[in-house]
């Protein structure tokens, strides 16, 4: 006969070295506190240890899943949807000077951990069928950047597309490119819902980002420029400051720093 009073002890040990091990090998993953608030809410630690609740394990173990991996977000290559070079001398943006043209075209210098800090949600206003090779495109003949704006493209099926490189700052959010991560989801969300597969895109993509990069906070475009755009669309934007509670990150601008000082 199996007695749980004589068996609770033997759990509360094995959930006391897992609870140590897990922690040790979270700091090797992590910067700061793991992505599971210390790998675990301490409620459901003590649940495990002192009840000794299958529940508590699952829970434990369905966390550690929440890791981010890039790999599974399956990200499509530049190369693979014919993404143009850029073209930093014939663009608008031109070349990066301190002085002379502090909004040109700037690679990040430092590591992004350092300079990244917030995500702009965008959506296209366009057709669905205009992916990232018809969004670039529009960028360089219209608007005559070096290259498309964001850093993301994220289609209806949820699929991922790599767009500006991440070392350099992107041209998303008028005068609040700098640190910022601009992702946008295809179609026009003042007319239409997002699709489920686009918003669980999204959240693993700034899941990843958040444990990689230090982000702290996830805006829409019109936070940061109320009054000149509408984007991300009223559907998608009043989503996002439950999409920013479930990856733990701040909602709104206060995490922007700004470019830096000559």
């Amino acid at each position: 006969m199996i007695r749980p009073w004589r068996t609770l002890p033997a759990i509360a040990q094995m959930g006391k070295i897992l609870y140590n091990l897990m922690i040790v090998s979270g700091k090797g993953y992590w910067y700061g506190e793991p992505p599971m608030s210390v790998i675990l809410k301490r409620r459901t630690f003590l649940k495990f240890v002192v009840t000794g609740s299958v529940t508590g394990m699952l829970t434990l173990l369905m966390g550690c899943r929440r890791r981010c991996s890039w790999e599974d977000l399956d990200i499509i290559s530049r190369d693979t949807w014919r993404a143009v070079p850029p073209d930093v001398e014939g663009s608008v943006e031109g070349v990066y000077d301190a002085a002379a043209n502090p909004g040109g075209w700037y690679v990040y210098p430092q590591p992004l951990a350092e300079v990244l800090n917030t995500i702009v949600v965008h959506h296209s206003a366009l057709p669905l069928s205009d992916g990232p090779l018809e969004i670039q495109a529009k960028h360089l003949s219209t608007q005559r950047y070096a290259d498309i704006a964001y850093h993301f493209v994220i289609d209806a099926a949820g699929e991922i597309y790599a767009g500006r490189d991440l070392q350099v700052r992107g041209a998303h959010t008028g005068g609040h490119n700098t640190g910022t991560v601009g992702i946008v989801l295809l179609g026009n969300f003042e007319e239409t819902m997002p699709f489920e597969a686009q918003l669980d895109s999204l959240k693993r993509l700034g899941r990843c980002l958040r444990d990689t990069y230090r982000i702290t906070h996830l805006a829409g475009h019109r936070d940061f420029q109320p009054g000149v755009t509408v984007c991300p669309g009223a559907a998608l934007w009043t989503l996002l400051p439950e999409i920013a509670r479930e990856l733990r990150l701040e909602y709104g601008i206060e995490g922007y720093v700004g470019p830096p000082k000559p």
